[in-house]
């Protein structure tokens, strides 16, 4: 701890422009919605029991997310300023871990590049995305005081503390746990010291352990309700695509995207890619002979990646969320060769200029993509310049054209997702959605019928099919629907109030009368259910 203070007290310029830098480049985040998976996550939050925060899936975040629901509601300010602060905190740690263990000049050159570079946004400006920053904070922690402790005394306890903290965020840390063995390689004495890092993997190995159910439905997602069918398993094909496409991305940002669909290459375009990823396991090689804090390093932004570079389907192949805490690794190669340059005379203020020109075009790189998160509207529009073959992303179109009443333009968004992907199930059910809206009514339930086809678990099918049954007078029909939907969802309000409805229709009246009375005690305005009780008294 003094150690620390004494660091702050060394170094507080230093420190305030980096946190000034991260408020900088990030404040417009704040006034940012919720976007793509938020919405799901978020509001549900009211309902969660004291159990559910003990889930070994989302305890960490839940807990986190009901905090803030309790302190403000849904306020989408107070939801993105951890991120934030995660972000910042990751960027402070980072610069005291290099500052003790490398160069100060490489440790402040690279700090910046973390705070600034577009490659991070999706862990910062989307609050589902947070998690990565969140996971990478307690890894940071856990490895610098393994590292400042040298594996000993309250250091390495501290260390394995915050490693628990980093499995309790996200279980897609669990690789980290090489990191430790591969210091201890380079910097310390593995054999002798072999039994140190075994309590970190054996936190890891009962994490995954887990989760295996997790990975196994991730693993059906991805090859059967999403784009992402065509996930490449061969790893000789895998692995040098997404390196490469990492590096493309670190060192040319433009291609920034939720859907990194644009994996298909000609065998030129793949063999130049393929030498590029030689090309850094020859550089990593070398490094390990010159100098071995680089290639610790370069292996560093491997680790990071390690479970989405595995061949089981159970991530995309490249996602910008899955490199935060890895690029660390690139900017410290990148700042290694910035000292270097700046040590000779000549080249010195020629590297500086080009530096802080680089900062500030990162810096309003990053500025400009925050605003792409600002809402769902901007998400999308900016995916679709980027990932025309995501099937996801036209049925997002779709979704944004219909919100804005242009039903023509929805109908053609959503029919090219079906197209990109015929067993797109939310695709059919959002098709059948604008055909409704349009009157097509007999187009929209063959859609909803397929939809189910494809995913029977969508209860919105159920309950649209049912409303549509229900207004042609169908009954009996409508009934066998809203029932399959409420076995889906018994407890959704939206699903009991329909089947309160067809209940009343169908004579079942003290179902009915039942059905609608928990309706009112859940919303006592609820107009339907006022004239669905009314109705029954006077039958």
């Amino acid at each position: 701890m003094e150690e620390i203070k004494k660091f702050i007290r060394a170094q507080k310029g230093y420190l305030a422009f980096l946190a000034g830098l991260v408020f900088i480049v990030y404040l417009n985040t704040l006034a940012n919605g919720f976007v793509a998976d938020d919405r799901g996550i978020i509001l549900h939050i009211p309902s969660l029991t004291f159990g559910d925060l003990f889930d070994r899936q989302t305890g960490f975040r839940d807990s986190m997310y009901l905090i803030l629901y309790n302190l403000g509601g849904f306020n989408e300010t107070l939801f993105h300023l951890p991120n934030m602060l995660f972000h910042l905190g990751n960027v402070l740690v980072i610069f005291f871990l290099l500052s003790k263990i490398t160069k100060f000049t490489i440790a402040f050159l690279a700090s910046i590049l973390f705070v600034v570079h577009p490659i991070l946004v999706e862990s910062v400006a989307w609050v589902s995305g947070g998690v990565y920053a969140q996971y990478s904070f307690f890894f940071l922690l856990s490895f610098t005081s393994y590292v400042l402790g040298k594996g000993r005394g309250s250091g390495y306890v501290l260390s394995l503390i915050f490693y628990a903290l980093m499995l309790l965020a996200s279980e897609k840390s669990i690789m980290l746990a090489f990191a430790f063995p591969l210091y201890e390689l380079l910097f310390g004495d593995l054999r002798k010291n072999w039994y140190r890092f075994l309590p970190y993997f054996f936190m890891s190995g009962a994490r995954g352990f887990l989760q295996l159910s997790v990975f196994v439905e991730r693993r059906e997602m991805f090859l059967s309700d999403s784009s992402q069918d065509k996930v490449i398993m061969n790893p000789l094909l895998q692995i040098p695509v997404a390196i490469t496409s990492y590096f493309q991305l670190l060192f040319w940002p433009d291609k920034l995207t939720l859907y990194h669909t644009e994996m298909f290459f000609t065998p030129l375009e793949y063999a130049v890619r393929f030498i590029v990823f030689l090309a850094f396991v020859v550089l990593s090689i070398v490094s390990y002979i010159k100098n071995r804090f680089l290639f610790f390093w370069l292996c560093f932004f491997v680790i990071f990646l390690l479970l989405t570079l595995t061949p089981f389907g159970i991530s995309w192949i490249v996602a910008e969320r899955y490199v935060y805490l890895g690029a660390l690794g690139i900017f410290i190669a990148v700042a290694f060769g910035f000292e270097k340059i700046m040590r000779t005379k000549r080249f010195r203020s020629p590297a500086i200029a080009f530096f802080v020109v680089l900062v500030m075009l990162l810096s309003i790189r990053t500025i400009a993509r925050n605003v792409d998160w600002a809402n769902e509207d901007n998400l999308w529009l900016s995916a679709a310049r980027t990932s025309p073959s995501s099937s996801q992303n036209h049925n997002n179109l779709g979704d944004y054209y219909g919100r804005h009443g242009d039903l023509e333009n929805a109908v053609k968004e959503f029919q090219f997702a079906i197209e990109l992907k015929p067993n797109y199930a939310d695709a059919h059910h959002n098709l059948g959605n604008a055909y409704r809206d349009m009157g097509r009514l007999d187009d929209a339930l063959m859609q909803y019928e397929k939809a189910l086809s494809f995913n029977p678990a969508i209860w919105q099918s159920y309950q649209i099919i049912a409303m549509i049954y229900y207004e042609r007078g169908e009954y009996e029909r409508a009934k066998e629907y809203i029932e399959k939907g409420v076995a889906l969802d018994p407890a959704n309000p939206s699903l009991l109030l329909v089947q309160g409805m067809i209940y009343v229709k169908v004579n079942k009246r003290e179902e009915a009368h039942m059905l609608l009375t928990k309706i009112l005690a859940i919303d006592p305005t609820n107009q339907l259910a006022k004239e669905g009780l009314a109705e029954l008294q006077k039958q």
